[in-house]
């Protein structure tokens, strides 16, 4: 079988992370009376909508850039498709082998039976950023692919992608900082090129009504205003979700 090179994969750090820029508790029961229909509805949560993909396009379509114009939106597999160049990347061999998927590289993260749609990946200032928007689905799943980006973050802390005798280095940790919508998590990776290059990708994620709000801002680690970048669009998109 053809192997691939990792020089194929990274000509240069920044050429790949402008193509990677798009990653409760219960509580006690209590005995108690039977409660009455009408206590029993009022009790009962109202289900977060549903949206589809053109509700979702048309909410994406209003988030604006710095200079007020909005950028081309994309949905369903047009927003997979987006990613496919972060995907080449697995075809190195990947340690720990559960981060193949390579979340902490912002490569979005598709769930099965649900709506999305997307901003192209577009320069703001120095970082190459995107937004997308996931729905469609019960609440709970949302939840569980945001609590599985959070375990990402202590699992795949330490990544090295390997062939023919290149590595490449992604370390992420946990960060604060990203936007102001509640219950965000928030990643940075760093990420090492086989000839010493870096590159830092920001990734955020947070469920506002029903709706993932993802986010992601990637530039050279040295440049600053990463989460700035990828915390404004979180911010803009959750205040369109009503």
């Amino acid at each position: 079988m053809k192997k691939t090179t990792l020089p194929v994969f990274g000509v240069s750090a920044l050429a790949i992370l402008a193509l990677t820029a798009c990653g409760g508790g219960t509580t006690a029961s209590q005995e108690s009376a039977p409660a009455t229909a009408s206590e029993t509805a009022a009790a009962t949560p109202t289900p977060a909508k549903q949206y589809t993909n053109e509700e979702l396009a048309g909410l994406v379509g209003e988030v604006k850039e710095s200079d007020g114009t909005s950028r081309a939106v994309v949905s369903g597999q047009e927003l997979i498709a987006q990613f496919e160049p972060v995907r080449v990347l697995t075809k190195a061999t990947i340690e720990p082998a559960e981060c193949a998927n390579l979340g902490t590289l912002g490569a979005y993260q598709s769930i099965d039976g649900s709506t999305s749609a997307g901003t192209t990946r577009s320069k703001t200032g120095d970082f190459i950023t995107s937004l997308a928007l996931t729905s469609g689905v019960e609440t709970g799943l949302l939840q569980a692919s945001l609590d599985k980006s959070e375990s990402q973050i202590e699992a795949c802390k330490k990544v090295t992608l390997s062939a023919e005798g290149d590595t490449m280095t992604l370390t992420t940790e946990k960060i604060s900082g990203v936007g102001n919508v509640p219950g965000t998590v928030a990643l940075k990776t760093l990420m090492v090129m086989p000839d010493g290059k870096t590159g830092a990708i920001y990734t955020a994620h947070a469920i506002k009504d029903g709706v993932l709000i993802s986010a992601t801002a990637s530039g050279n680690n040295a440049a600053s205003g990463g989460p700035e970048a990828a915390g404004a669009l979180m911010d803009q998109a959750a205040a369109l979700i009503k």
